[in-house]
């Protein structure tokens, strides 16, 4: 088993991409009390490229607004900060990886889908759940958002060694994180925490990516964790359309846990396969 110590060694290799500047400086102006919504729209209006895809995400399905938004103080001013955040850092962080190589586009494509669902789904069990102990909804959005951020710096740093990992996953039918950590010395989830920690975001988020796949083992500490893990599953079924075995992907243990009923996760679950071909990166 690798220690600690050898799995920062194995990440130093790795290029882990900052978080660009104007983004990092729109997350600082959100989290100052004293800067309103519509300073932060006047910032965020200074980047072109940044606006258009923060309003090309809020005029999606699953922000539901009633009339399109063109500008990016109107789109501020009806979200406002709280789903304005999350809203932000998707934008930014798809932009970081926007001019990957050819080869790996189909692949980075499947991963944006999926990570943008899973932010879906996240943020709509914490709506309904009722574990006091959960981050709160947009917060879960952006934890689902960044849960497989590892994979991207995968894809993006060394492709050829990381499809390797995903075909003997899938071949030879074995855990992805144990084949990752044989072949590239770190596992994707160790690295989307290095990633949130490096970018200056919530400790607990980087927590809980990092124990997503082994959830139970931390649920009493970490209980998003849980979510996260749910969310996941669920996100790759609608992916398969393996829709007979749905009601089976949450167990008695996870609706106890989080204070989830089978009516309310059945909602979630109709929602997620109605957005899922929606979802466009």
């Amino acid at each position: 088993m690798k220690t600690a110590k050898a799995s920062q060694q194995n990440l130093r290799p790795l290029k882990i991409p900052s978080l660009p500047a104007v983004v990092m400086k729109l997350n600082e102006l959100i989290r100052d009390p004293d800067v309103g919504v519509l300073e932060i729209a006047e910032e965020l209006s200074k980047d072109p490229d940044l606006s258009t895809r923060v309003l090309r995400i809020a005029n999606g399905a699953s922000y539901g607004l009633k009339t399109p938004v063109l500008d990016p103080r109107h789109a501020a001013s009806i979200l406002g900060l709280e789903r304005l955040a999350p809203i932000i850092l998707q934008a930014g962080t798809k932009r970081l990886f926007a001019k990957g190589e050819k080869r790996t586009e189909d692949d980075m494509k499947r991963h944006w889908k999926h990570s943008i669902l899973v932010a879906q789904i996240s943020k709509s069990l914490g709506e309904r759940c009722k574990n006091p102990d959960l981050m709160e909804p947009e917060a879960l959005y952006t934890c689902g958002l960044l849960h497989d951020m590892g994979k991207a710096v995968f894809w993006d740093n060394k492709p050829n060694k990381y499809k390797r990992c995903v075909e003997i996953a899938q071949q030879e039918k074995r855990d992805l994180l144990e084949v990752e950590t044989e072949i590239m010395g770190v596992n994707h989830a160790q690295v989307g925490a290095k990633i949130v920690v490096s970018w200056g975001l919530p400790r607990n988020l980087a927590q809980t990516i990092v124990f997503h796949h082994d959830a139970w083992k931390v649920a009493k500490v970490i209980p998003t964790a849980v979510l996260i893990a749910l969310a996941d599953r669920l996100a790759h079924a609608v992916e398969l359309n393996e829709l007979a075995g749905m009601p089976a992907i949450a167990t008695q243990r996870d609706f106890t846990f989080l204070g989830l009923d089978l009516g309310g996760f059945l909602t979630v679950a109709t929602g997620a396969l109605a957005s899922w071909n929606e979802i466009e990166v």
